[in-house]
């Protein structure tokens, strides 16, 4: 029986057994693949008898976000909670916020504020911009932004955003304002407090902006304080809200004194939706 060329089995490829043997024989390459081994045994006998997560597992919401209410003791909403564009909300990199627009209620604004009603967003947001040039110390802007589930990522913060959009601090503080929490209590609250003005020679207006976070249970003013506490292997889940005031207020004093107002009213709702992390570590 003849036998061509094309019906002839396929000749194994020359030389890579031979080479595996050699690597078999060779004591560095047996001493690393059993350095490897013990290591990724001893990682994962690490990893359960001391309870270590590399992963945290998410917090869910004590109650919605936008059940904060529309009406925070002298502060009223003047804006809609309305969706984001997806491009954005990609970008925020959470579905869970609110992004509000507040007036303070008084004998100066009660007339305005009932010209909001029942209209649209963009003659609201015209409204709202001559009402705040008339009377920078009773509008005040909220955004709070809830992120879970995540290890060591602190996004969005102001210190990088307005200078991406053109802004420079001009001033940069870290004061402590004291404001209360959901149970009625005072409590002492370090913000960052930065004073952005305009680069881009346009003329915008000044901003005054200051934030802070809710991680874990507790209140931090640094990202980085933030990003060491998801980073804590021995917990299991993680978590944090971040609150970010804005108002056009000159004067620096000032606009602190009107944010630490509206605080002291807003925070306690904020604090309502956001989880009981004692309930969270006790495994409720």
């Amino acid at each position: 029986m003849s036998t061509t060329a094309d019906n002839l089995p396929a000749a194994p490829p020359r030389g890579l057994w031979p080479t595996f043997k050699g690597l078999f024989r060779s004591p560095a390459f047996v001493v690393a693949t059993l350095v490897l081994f013990a290591a990724a045994v001893g990682l994962n006998w690490a990893t359960q008898s001391m309870q270590l997560y590399f992963k945290k597992l998410p917090v869910p919401l004590a109650r919605p976000i936008d059940q904060v209410p529309e009406k925070l003791g002298r502060w009223v909403q003047v804006s809609h909670d309305e969706p984001l564009d997806k491009e954005i909300q990609d970008v925020l990199g959470t579905q869970l916020f609110i992004f509000r627009d507040y007036v303070l209620e008084d004998a100066q604004t009660k007339a305005d504020i009932r010209l909001f009603a029942d209209k649209p967003t963009k003659e609201r947001r015209e409204r709202l911009a001559a009402l705040q040039t008339r009377l920078p110390d009773h509008v005040i802007n909220l955004a709070v932004t809830y992120y879970t589930g995540l290890v060591d990522t602190v996004a969005h913060i102001p210190d990088r955003c307005y200078i991406a959009d053109g802004y420079q601090p001009a001033q940069y503080e870290e004061p402590v304002w004291k404001v209360k929490n959901k149970d009625g209590q005072d409590f002492d609250l370090k913000a960052r407090y930065i004073n952005f003005e305009d680069q881009t020679g346009t003329s915008r207006v000044t901003k005054r902006v200051a934030y802070f976070f809710n991680v874990n249970g507790r209140y931090e003013s640094d990202p980085l304080a933030v990003r060491r506490s998801l980073q804590n292997l021995f917990r299991k889940h993680g978590y944090y809200a971040k609150v970010e005031l804005m108002t056009i207020i000159r004067d620096g004093n000032r606009s602190a004194a009107v944010m630490t107002d509206f605080l002291r009213s807003a925070l306690p709702e904020i604090e309502k939706c956001l989880p009981d992390w004692n309930a969270v570590e006790g495994g409720k």
